[in-house]
């Protein structure tokens, strides 16, 4: 087979699964306000998701995961962003953090997994105040870590931070720890302009004590063969994360500019000016715009699935992408989302006066796309920044790769 074709023979494989997606995404277009009001994902939508196994792409086999190969998180991405962008973010970049959890010991995977297969693996990724203290046996920890995506259905956590040794003096430990929902407080924070259906909220932890088993040093969490890499084991699992790090977000952010460019064609095809009484699609400029921005939207979601199979394709070789690689898929990546935000930004302003209603569903969309795109993963500055400072001979620096 050419890997084209070993790429249509997996999503062939996995197309059961691909359109239980689909249906559910017909099921929570209706309802996509609703969750959006909430601020949370709704408990009937986490329930659908444990159902039809869309969180467990991730999870390993010996505790209910299906065993589907990485990659088909960016299809599942796109169907449910299609019709709710904040569901969509639970199912893949939150689902994300199961492979992140099997980095750890086995022994841990047991402990996360032990009692059901529906488990939730949150991550809160920046901090406030935060002491960690290296005691025996483990780490005394105390603090408040942000943008902590689905934490109202969340069984665990990830979080990470630096170490202060026993008699108080700083380390150069920087630690990646999971801690269990007992040991965390909830603090709403999350009031946003987009993405509000995700509850992103904050957490509080005072004096949690968490076993030496399960904290991770840094550096053995993105590097290879962490301690729950088996061998045979994914490869997710096993290889270095630069180049997989921040890839669960593109279906999403893909999703939200199709569902966006759906609506809109589904809206400017009834609609009549309320000043001219002729139709919006007969419109030449209507028809223009329309015509770019569905050339964006195509051509960022060939761009990414195209770096989605080639990532699958590395990392079933047991091979890693090299620097220059890596930098031109960040590269790649902020670019297809920009052009994703240009596309839904020239068909909101192209509705007139009801494209800046919250209730429009394009506005809805334009405004989680816009979200999204500020992730450190796609963010446009540090995407392009580093690929161009290469171009000019100049050596970016590695933190940037």
């Amino acid at each position: 087979m050419t890997t084209a074709q070993d790429d249509a023979a997996v999503e062939r494989d996995w197309a059961p699964t691909l359109d239980h997606a689909a249906t559910l995404a017909a099921d929570l277009a209706p309802h996509a306000d609703e969750t959006e009001a909430a601020r949370q994902v709704r408990n009937d939508a986490m329930q659908a998701l444990y159902r039809e196994h869309l969180l467990r792409h991730f999870q390993p086999e010996r505790h209910g995961g299906d065993g589907a190969p990485w990659g088909l998180q960016f299809d599942i991405g796109r169907l449910l962003a299609q019709a709710c962008p904040s569901t969509s973010w639970i199912a893949t970049v939150v689902a994300a953090n199961n492979c992140y959890a099997c980095r750890f010991p086995q022994s841990v995977q047991d402990e996360i997994y032990g009692d059901s297969p529906d488990v939730l693996v949150a991550n809160a990724s920046v901090q406030k105040d935060v002491r960690i203290v290296a005691e025996k046996a483990g780490f005394r920890l105390s603090g408040q870590w942000k943008f902590a995506s689905g934490i109202d259905h969340a069984h665990w956590i990830l979080i990470a931070g630096a170490v202060t040794a026993a008699d108080g003096r700083p380390t150069d430990q920087r630690q990646f720890m999971l801690i269990p929902a007992p040991d965390w407080v909830v603090e709403d924070t999350w009031f946003v302009s987009g993405m509000r259906g995700t509850g992103s909220k904050d957490i509080v932890v005072d004096g949690a004590f968490v076993p030496a088993e399960r904290a991770l040093p840094i550096a053995e969490f993105w590097g290879a063969n962490p301690p729950g890499g088996e061998p045979g084991g994914p490869f997710i699992w096993r290889l270095p994360l630069a180049g997989y790090f921040g890839t669960s977000l593109l279906g999403p952010i893909v999703g939200m500019a199709e569902g966006g460019l759906k609506t809109y064609i589904d809206i400017t095809g009834v609609r009549v000016g309320v000043m001219t009484g002729e139709a919006v699609a007969n419109q030449p400029t209507v028809q223009l715009r329309l015509a770019e921005s569905m050339a964006e939207i195509d051509t960022a979601r060939r761009v990414l699935k195209s770096q989605i199979h080639r990532l699958r394709r590395l990392g079933e070789a047991g091979e890693t992408a090299d620097p220059d690689t890596i930098r031109a898929m960040n590269r790649d990546r902020a670019f297809a989302t920009r052009m994703c935000q240009n596309a839904l930004e020239r068909l909101a302003s192209s509705m007139g006066a009801m494209g800046i209603f919250d209730g429009n569903p394009v506005q809805r969309q334009l405004r989680d796309l816009n979200a999204a795109a500020m992730q450190i993963a796609v963010n446009y500055d540090r995407g392009m920044l580093p690929f161009g400072q290469q171009a000019l001979g100049l050596e970016p620096p590695a933190s940037m790769i």
